[in-house]
């Protein structure tokens, strides 16, 4: 017998402790929330307040990050950037969205991207407070928010059969 032939029963013989391993497993805890109530809440800075609302503890991985940020009405941040992708989803409030030197005015249901290599400032009008949806894709940005100050939200309860 060859040593190619050899290697078809190893293979199978692998399968076969792949798949028992993987049957195991069906059983063990998943390694991301099904559902969360976020990461970490009522984290300010400059006036500005965050929720951490996913991240890799509750994601189980490192595809994005997302926050929900409430900016006082009046305010700008200082110019800067990211390096990810950035998507603002405007969710209230009228929010001013300056990259690169254009500014947008967004309103709710509107999105500002911003990619790695652009500055961006952020601005809620006097007019009120501006909440925003922010995904940072890969993840990454959001090591700010978590080495702040904030609370635990508390975990969101499953509801009975």
């Amino acid at each position: 017998m060859t040593s190619r032939h050899l290697l078809v029963p190893v293979f199978i013989c692998a399968l076969s402790v792949a798949s028992a391993c993987l049957a195991a497993d069906s059983d063990a805890k998943p390694t991301y929330s099904y559902a969360s109530n976020g990461v970490l809440d009522n984290i300010g800075a400059g006036g500005v307040k965050w929720k951490l609302v996913v991240d890799e503890s509750n994601l189980g991985g490192k595809e994005l990050e997302a926050a929900e940020v409430t900016i006082p009405a009046g305010t700008t941040t200082p110019s800067h950037g990211h390096g990810a992708v950035e998507i603002l989803y405007v969710l209230s409030g009228v929010y001013e969205h300056e990259v690169n030197g254009k500014r947008y005015r967004l309103k709710p249901g509107m999105v500002g991207i911003v990619r790695p290599g652009d500055k961006v400032r952020h601005t809620a009008t006097k007019d009120g407070d501006t909440k925003l949806l922010v995904i940072w894709a890969p993840a990454g940005e959001a090591h700010r928010l978590q080495q702040a100050q904030g609370t635990k939200p508390e975990p969101v309860p499953e509801v009975p059969k």
